[in-house]
């Protein structure tokens, strides 16, 4: 590989390792990884739980409907309501066993006090991809894990590489300046290069790295821009993979830290409130075929090499290419090779940051859906172990289940109007409210399902004192749990709508391309907003008008039409940092890293930016 950008200065000694990039169609290997032992009674277990959970729900429209024969719109509402009822279920038996093993296993789980250290600290790489990013933020991060791991004693074992693709020339001088800084002042070794040619975007980016240099590291840990781990997690990390020559990759739980605005508060306090208690579950059933995320994960670099160079896929972009959302490709395709894959979502010291705005998470969603719809395209791929082609289906069917939903509704509102307006001088609400909640009881479950496992999350917070008082006490846990109740509520028919779009998009061709993620934002103003989200206020002005006539529409579809024509003051309001200031003082969104930080990432890093200093980098 030839660098226009490159500094050998900032560069190690080449050891290459080969890397034959991977056909679609391999061979399944046993040899290594078979993963715990009745792992498949985990797996029937939790099939037939939500299989009953989707037959005891598609029971009330079923009867509802067949009493005068089907209708081909009832039929529609009753085929529609399948495979949606079939995802929340198997979310929430998979969460109350993760909420079952905690409260009663916890020492089932790997922690950190259980990991021994080994004879000998493996050499670890600690790859940090990035493009045209805040180059002061990402270099803010990486001392602290630094500094963190130097506390540790180990910084000898770990070595830093910010691989770079960016193509801002005047960010890339940063950048550079920046590395140089940090490999004379750092306790790890810090290097740095800047790749002229993006192919493969972030997966060809670590390949290169595997291929030139990875022949001198057993494992890597791969991070995101906004990646942040304690040193005790990365020496542990490291110290579990020498205890287990049949991993090829341990992934962490990410927490979110840092956030500002309103919505970026609201995501990190959900994802600590009820993150393990999913998480768990997920690494229950699947035992060493789990999920590799792609960052803030330990990975075998041997193992690696040997099976995850990722092959293009035939045609264009968005179903052909490049492999977007590769990082779980690439571990399907090392447990393919033998490998076990398994997640530790009870190990501290994983953090990441969550999008500042809605607009923000709806980017970022926009190229995981791509990816999981592209992956599809693999679902026939020799050698890949047949639970790799289930998580196939179910991720595709997070993005697909927005279209559904949608479709779903416009259904039920159909069937409702079919039935005919009220009388004139008929009494708004002429049911009781017995008789509505009998209609809909189907609805009311699947809202138990959907929020089921906060509640869980939250019951295990207040048996424990210490995480309690992690959480401000009891009132501001409370408080918290409320406001996320709401703002999950009220967010939750603006994310349909804005699934809609992205599935639309990538069926009429529409390629996301690769842009860097904006990890700050202003609070937006009520133009702005109304600019991003005239479409779904106006659907939901619409869905006011049809519904009004009848009562029992207007009370199960309320949370729908008011998350929706309020959509743009929501969105303006939730992207305000004074907005999240103000939850703050009053204790809401409250989460223990946030009472106590966990990694200082604004402490200052010695020497200053000397221009000329970068001037042989161009």
């Amino acid at each position: 590989m030839a660098y226009d950008y490159f500094d050998p200065r900032l560069m190690p000694q080449r050891s290459p390792l080969a890397m034959p990039v991977q056909a679609v169609d391999g061979r399944l290997s046993r040899a290594r990884g078979a993963g715990p032992a009745g792992i498949w009674l985990r797996r029937v277990a939790l099939l037939v739980a939500t299989l009953v959970l989707t037959a005891a729900a598609w029971t009330a429209p079923f009867e509802l409907f067949a009493g005068d024969g089907l209708t081909p719109l009832e039929l529609a509402g009753l085929v529609l309501f399948g495979p949606l009822f079939i995802g929340i279920s198997c979310w929430f038996c998979s969460a109350l066993a993760g909420f079952a093993l905690m409260l009663w296993k916890p020492r089932s789980f790997l922690r950190l006090e259980h990991i021994g250290k080994p004879a000998r600290m493996p050499r670890v790489a600690m790859l940090a991809p990035i493009r045209n990013e805040d180059v002061a933020a990402v270099v803010a991060r990486l001392a602290a894990m630094d500094a963190s791991l130097a506390r540790t004693g180990q910084s000898a074992s770990f070595d830093f590489f910010i691989l770079s693709d960016t193509s801002d020339d005047l960010i890339g001088t940063r950048e550079h300046a920046e590395a140089a800084r940090l490999a004379a002042h750092s306790a790890s070794a810090f290097y740095y290069r800047r790749r002229s040619n993006n192919a493969g975007r972030k997966a060809g980016n670590i390949n290169d790295w595997v291929r030139n240099y990875g022949g001198a590291y057993d494992h890597m840990i791969v991070l995101d821009a906004d990646s942040v781990m304690s040193g005790e997690l990365l020496v542990g990390l490291a110290s579990a993979m020498e205890a287990r020559p049949d991993l090829g990759v341990l992934q962490t739980t990410p927490m979110g830290v840092g956030g500002e605005t309103l919505f970026a508060r609201h995501l990190q306090f959900g994802i600590r409130l009820y993150g393990r208690v999913a998480t768990a579950g997920v690494a229950w059933w699947t035992g060493n075929e789990s999920l590799y995320w792609g960052h803030n994960a330990i990975v075998r670099v041997d193992a690696f090499a040997d099976s995850a160079a990722l092959p293009r896929l035939r045609g264009a972009a968005p179903f052909g290419g490049d492999i977007l959302s590769h990082d779980v490709v690439e571990g399907w395709f090392m447990r393919r090779g033998g490998w076990g894959v398994a997640m530790a979502p009870m190990l501290d010291g994983s953090y990441e940051e969550c999008p500042p705005t809605l607009v923000d998470e709806a980017v970022r969603d926009r190229r995981w859906c791509q990816g999981n719809l592209q992956h599809l395209a693999l679902i026939n791929a020799k050698g890949l172990h047949w639970l790799a082609r289930v998580q196939i289906v179910m991720a595709a069917m997070v993005y697909a289940a927005g279209p559904l939903w949608f479709c779903f509704m416009a259904t039920g509102v159909a069937l409702r109007v079919q039935q005919g307006f009220p009388e004139a001088g008929e009494p708004w609400f002429g049911g009781s409210a017995e008789q509505i909640f009998e209609l809909h009881w189907s609805i009311v479950l699947t809202v138990v399902m959907l929020f089921g496992p906060k509640v869980m999350g939250a019951v295990l917070i207040l048996m424990d004192p210490a995480e309690r008082r992690a959480f401000g006490g009891v009132g501001s846990l409370a408080a918290g749990f409320a406001a996320e109740f709401v703002m999950s509520a009220l967010l939750a028919p603006v994310r349909m709508l804005i699934a809609c779009r992205a599935v639309l998009e990538v069926v009429c061709g529409i390629d996301t391309g690769w842009n860097a993620q904006r990890r700050s934002a202003s609070r937006a103003t009520l133009a702005e907003a109304w600019a991003a989200y005239r479409t779904p206020t106006l659907v939901g002005a619409a869905l006011l008008v049809i519904a009004a006539p009848f009562s029992d529409l207007v009370i199960w579809m309320a949370p729908i039409i008011i998350g929706l024509v309020c959509s743009a003051p929501i969105a303006m309001v939730t992207s305000s940092a004074a907005a999240g200031d103000f939850a703050r003082r009053l204790g809401v969104f409250v989460t223990p890293e946030e009472i106590e930080a966990p990694m200082p990432v604004d402490r200052p890093i010695a020497g200053e930016v000397v221009p000329e200093e970068a001037a042989t980098y161009a």
